[in-house]
């Protein structure tokens, strides 16, 4: 039970705790010899096991509210209920304030801060006293629920009501820590305590409130950990506030160096300050939604001189910081022989995820590629989103319809329609069928128009520049389809655009 508590195995645990349960259903109180075990043995001799105690119902309790996403946390609810009853049976099976602790941590994982508020108050009704531990993951619980209400969508609303939304666990989480820093009150927030709250505000679009927290705990002669500075970089990101995200950096570099003046050596890896994979990942979040995609850039070139790993997810909103900064141009001439555009450098660093320089475990997945197929065709790069719709599908991805969509839109804006051609041929082979989509079906149709125009002997000029109409004869043409090059006449159009079907 241990061992499940420690990895959050909440079946494995509730199947042991089962098993428990029937320890003792096959003898009626004897032991060897036919000596009654009811009564007290001596002290230190073994006893029998009957059933599950306190501690294994405790356990399994910690490994419900430590499965992963929180999704087991009504479970370990029960369990805290099951504890009541059979603590009707036995003494010590009554629930304490560990039990509850770990009931409430479980609904921290899930948000449930409702149900967390429901346990506090049920341990006061039992006479059990929570402690900081307890009040801890009860504002943990808050931010958790915060967070899951943005997500939903309830701060993107320009009414005030949708934020007050958003916000009303954070206001319950801040409400209980003013109640912890109360002369009257006998439990003490700590920098867990104070980490959870500025967790709310930060999910609470709270910047402000998140650096007077801040504040506060120095005020309580409480050191920040990278953890406190890890969510703070997290308020500025959520809204985007680059300039707060540079103080949130100064503040862990001088940090660091007083510390480092000291002579202060933390052991706990918590609380050594130095800025981590975390808060940098925060920072180039923030670069991104303040639309400064050079920023962010730098940013994972600090993060690589620094030796630290950013992570795919990390490369993957450099990228669409990149590709959301750039601004496509519909002018070929303007589009063309610019060092500087962003796409190029959203390029370069998806080259750096497939080189021998990338790190461990970094590798490029169906966001890399959705991302940059949608930027170079927006950017009218046709060629390289076919390029990276060929690597997506070598690296086991099948594109989604939308992207040969747009790389065939892309072609036709180019002037290229034989090379949209193309590109729905190559739907064709991974089961796409182009007649069902509409801007497909019209890019074929014109297609069609641009062969039968080129059978009629009109010149390459009069139908629109397309580097795959090689050679002009007499007789005919030859296209270049791939590696191949098709020889036809006048007659033989229409074969091509059979084969096309």
């Amino acid at each position: 039970l241990h061992s499940c508590q420690q990895l959050g195995l909440a079946d494995e645990a509730l199947e042991y705790l089962e098993l428990m349960k029937h320890l003792g259903d096959d003898d009626d109180g004897k032991v060897e010899g036919g000596r009654d075990s009811r009564g007290r043995q001596r002290k230190g001799a073994k006893q029998p096991l009957r059933g599950p105690d306190g501690v294994a119902y405790r356990l399994a309790i910690s490994a419900c509210a430590r499965a992963p996403g929180g999704h087991r946390w009504q479970d370990g609810i029960h369990l805290l209920k099951e504890m009541k009853l059979r603590a009707n049976e036995t003494t010590d099976c009554a629930p304490d304030v560990v039990a509850y602790t770990a009931a409430i941590a479980g609904c921290s994982e899930a948000g449930e801060y409702t149900s967390a508020m429901s346990l506090i108050a049920e341990m006061r009704r039992e006479g059990i006293r929570p402690n900081v531990v307890t009040f801890s993951a009860v504002i943990n619980a808050c931010a958790s629920a915060v967070g899951r209400r943005r997500e939903e969508g309830g701060d993107r609303g320009s009414t005030s009501t949708g934020l007050a939304y958003v916000r009303a666990p954070m206001m319950r989480a801040l409400r209980l820590l003013q109640a912890m820093q109360s002369p009257k009150s006998s439990v003490r927030p700590n920098i867990v305590t104070y980490n959870a709250a500025i967790r709310a505000c930060a999910e609470g679009l709270n910047l402000n409130g998140a650096f007077d927290l801040l504040r506060q705990l120095k005020e309580d002669e409480l050191k920040p950990t990278i953890v406190t500075y890890g969510s703070l970089m997290t308020a500025c990101e959520r809204v985007g506030d680059i300039e707060a995200a540079s103080k949130v950096f100064r503040m862990v570099k001088e940090e660091e160096e007083s510390r480092d003046i000291i002579g202060e050596d933390d052991d706990d890896q918590e609380n050594q300050l130095q800025v981590n994979e975390i808060i940098y990942g925060a920072a180039i979040s923030c670069c991104r939604k303040a639309q400064q995609p050079e920023r962010a850039l730098l940013l994972l070139r600090k993060m690589i001189s620094e030796e630290l790993s950013p992570n795919t997810a990390t490369f993957n909103t450099v990228i669409a910081a990149l590709s959301e900064g750039g601004k496509p141009d519909d002018s070929m001439a303007s589009s063309t022989n610019n060092d500087d555009l962003l796409w190029e450098k959203a390029l370069a660093v998806y080259k750096v995820m497939n080189s021998k320089h990338a790190p461990p475990g970094v590798t490029p997945n169906r966001q890399t590629y959705n991302i940059l197929i949608r930027c170079l065709s927006a950017n009218l790069q046709p060629g390289y989103a076919e390029s990276m719709l060929i690597d997506m599908r070598k690296a086991g991805f099948v594109p989604d319809v939308d992207l040969y969509t747009m790389t065939v839109r892309s072609y036709e804006r180019c002037g290229s329609p034989m090379k949209a051609l193309r590109m729905m041929e190559a739907m064709r082979e991974v089961g796409y069928d182009f007649y069902e989509i509409k801007v497909l079906d019209e890019a074929f149709k014109n297609g069609v128009k641009v062969l039968n125009r080129i059978g009629k002997g009109l010149s390459s000029s009069e139908v629109g520049d397309d580097d795959d109409i090689i050679d002009r004869g007499e007789g005919g043409v030859s296209y270049a389809m791939g590696e191949e090059i098709i020889d036809f006449d006048e007659d033989d159009d229409y074969q091509l655009i059979d084969s096309l079907k």
